[in-house]
């Protein structure tokens, strides 16, 4: 993991795009042994990196900049700059409200620190799909607009 603090950078792009893959194997591993609450708040931490690589990518920076060190997803849609390509993608765009809805900062602390009990299966399920569909989930549409 490259730290730069001479220029304010935090973690290397290419670190974030690595550490969302893993992110994504673990929320799926998570899923399988019933972990719902963990599935998804590692889930929605993949989101997070995948985002981030994407500001990196349009802003042509080799890291992120610690100004961009937030949890806050729909600013980071912003940020990456892929907002109007995201608007023209109605089942993504539907998907990517889903997992705010969840992740806000309300749910993301319920995830790190809730009772795990409150999330179920079907709870999970949905959030995980979400993401992953390959026809419309938001980390398959990313890892697209990040290697076009």
């Amino acid at each position: 993991m490259a730290i730069h603090h001479s220029t304010n950078l935090v973690i290397d792009r290419d670190v974030l795009f690595d550490l969302g893959e893993v992110r994504l194997r673990e929320s799926s591993i998570m899923f399988g042994a019933d972990c719902f609450s963990g599935a998804m708040f590692a889930g929605g931490c993949a989101l997070e990196c995948f985002l981030k690589a994407a500001v990196c990518q349009t802003l042509k920076l080799e890291g992120l900049p610690t100004a961009f060190r937030t949890h806050n997803l729909e600013a980071l849609v912003m940020y990456s700059g892929f907002r109007s390509e995201l608007n023209s993608m109605t089942d993504v765009k539907l998907n990517l409200q889903k997992i705010v809805d969840e992740w806000g900062f309300d749910g993301r602390e319920t995830m790190l620190y809730g009772d795990p009990r409150g999330i179920d299966a079907d709870r999970a399920r949905d959030f995980l799909d979400a993401l992953n569909s390959e026809e419309a989930g938001v980390i398959p549409w990313l890892r697209r607009v990040l290697h076009s």
